[in-house]
C-alpha cells in the first residue's frame, strides 16, 4: 500500500459508504455460512484489526499485517496481529474455522500460492471468504496507488480457486458502480488527470450512497449478475 494512503486507511475503513456497505454485506454473507462462536477466525491484511469488533460475533479473531505501519505501538489488538507473511513458518501449527481475505490477493504477486498457504491453514469443512477488484476493464490510479497487482475477471478468480477447494459461492458486488468507475477510468486516461477515488464525500452524499449500495445487496443479492467493481467467492475445504 502507498505510504500516503496508508497514512488515511483506517479512517477511510471507519467512514467511507464503500467500506461501510462491504462490511456489512460481509457480515450478511458469513452469518447465512452459519459461522458459529466460538469459531477461530484469522483475517489476512486485517491492518489494525479493523474487522476484528465485528468478526468476534463469530469467535476468536486473530490477523496478519505485513505492513507494520498500519498497527499504532497503543493499538488494543497488538497482540493479537502477527507480521509474518502467508507461508511463514510460525503458521505451520495454526488452523482456523474462517479465513478471511478482504481485497487482499491482489497485492500479492503470487496469488495462486496466498491462496494454497490461507487453505492449509483452514480445518475440513472451514470457509475462505475473499473479495477482489473485478475487471481489468476499470484498473486505473487508483490500483497503482494500492498497489495491486491485477484485478479480476470471474473466470480468472475461479481459476485461481479450481481444484484447491470447493466454490460455494461466487458473485460480483456493487453493480451500479460499474459504469461511473469505467468513466472515472476514461476521463483520467484521456485527460491525464487524477480524479480522487478514495477522499470521503460530504456527510450527505456518504450517507445516500451508503444507503443506496445498501439497497442494492439487498434487491440483487440473489442474482448473479456479471458485472459490478468487486467480486466475492468463498471457499469450503473438503470435510476429513
Amino acid at each position: 500500500m502507498d505510504s500516503e494512503y496508508g497514512q488515511i486507511y483506517e479512517g477511510l475503513y471507519r467512514r467511507h459508504w464503500w467500506f461501510r456497505v462491504r462490511e456489512a454485506i460481509l457480515l450478511d454473507v458469513i452469518r447465512r455460512l452459519d459461522v458459529r462462536y466460538p469459531a477461530d477466525i484469522l483475517d489476512v491484511g486485517c491492518g489494525n484489526g479493523l474487522f476484528f469488533e465485528k468478526l468476534s460475533e463469530f469467535g476468536r479473531v486473530q490477523g496478519i499485517e505485513v505492513d507494520r505501519t498500519l498497527i499504532p505501538s497503543d493499538s488494543r489488538y497488538r497482540d493479537r496481529i502477527f507480521h509474518e507473511p502467508l507461508g511463514a513458518p510460525q503458521y505451520s501449527d495454526m488452523t482456523f474455522d474462517l479465513i478471511t481475505a478482504l481485497d487482499v490477493i491482489e497485492h500479492i504477486e503470487d496469488d495462486h500460492r496466498a491462496v494454497e498457504d490461507m487453505l492449509s491453514m483452514l480445518r475440513p469443512g472451514g470457509r475462505l471468504v475473499i473479495t477482489v477488484p473485478a475487471s481489468m476493464l476499470l484498473w486505473d490510479r487508483h490500483d497503482v496507488i494500492n498497489q495491486h497487482y491485477r484485478r479480476y475477471t470471474r473466470h480468472a478468480l475461479l481459476a485461481l480457486l479450481k481444484g484447491k477447494a470447493r466454490v460455494v459461492d461466487m458473485r460480483h458486488l456493487f453493480h451500479t458502480l460499474f459504469i461511473p468507475k469505467l468513466a472515472v477510468k476514461t476521463i483520467n486516461t484521456s485527460f491525464r488527470a487524477d480524479t480522487p477515488q478514495h477522499a470521503i464525500p460530504t456527510k450527505a452524499i456518504n450517507e445516500m450512497m451508503e444507503a443506496a449500495c445498501a439497497l442494492e445487496y439487498r434487491a440483487l443479492r440473489w442474482l448473479r449478475l456479471p458485472f459490478g467493481t468487486s467480486l466475492l467467492a468463498v471457499v469450503e475445504k473438503a470435510a476429513s
